[in-house]
């Protein structure tokens, strides 16, 4: 068995105590692939469900979300030593910003038509592909979700690197 350091893990501290909660592997170039190869693949069914499929599964989270607060909330308390309302309050604004997103997004995507010289085009949004976020560490949950929701809504899908030292909040 290989040692297990700051090389080989992603090693989450308690900041309050100092002591380790949390130990994560780094994914191998192999699993690194093969999780960029599901998301191309998954980016093919993704874009052609119907909007409205996109904002139901939004509406879903939501709920997700709220029915694991606590649990989420006290991960980030003990990861980054956010005070346990703060960290709650951060899983309630990312549970309302899916429900936006829900109601508005697809009026937002809506195509528009537009003049051009010597005729009328029409402006169209498109899923692009695959995206891929880098997030930091001091929002966990609400960084990873402001970027991820617009980015699902609109038919992409998403890969996340999360900050090494709050990977249980990632997970």
């Amino acid at each position: 068995m290989s040692q297990i350091s700051s090389q080989t893990h992603a090693i989450s501290f308690n900041p309050a105590t100092g002591e380790q909660i949390g130990q994560y592997a780094f994914e191998s170039a192999a699993a690194l692939d093969a999780a960029l190869t599901r998301a191309a693949f998954a980016f093919g069914k993704w874009k052609r469900k119907p909007l409205q499929d996109r904002s139901r599964l939004l509406t879903a989270l939501a709920g997700a979300l709220r029915e694991t607060s606590e649990a989420m909330a006290t991960m980030i308390t003990q990861e980054m030593g956010k005070p346990i309302a703060q960290a709650r309050g951060e899983i309630e604004k990312c549970a309302k910003l899916c429900e936006w997103y829900a109601e508005h997004g697809p009026a937002m995507l809506d195509a528009e038509a537009t003049q051009v010289e010597g005729g009328k085009a029409r402006i169209e949004y498109r899923p692009l592909g695959p995206i891929l976020a880098v997030m930091p560490w001091n929002f966990p949950i609400w960084q990873v979700l402001r970027g991820a929701v617009p980015t699902l809504i609109a038919g992409n899908t998403y890969v996340l690197k999360h900050a090494p030292n709050v990977m249980g909040s990632a997970y």
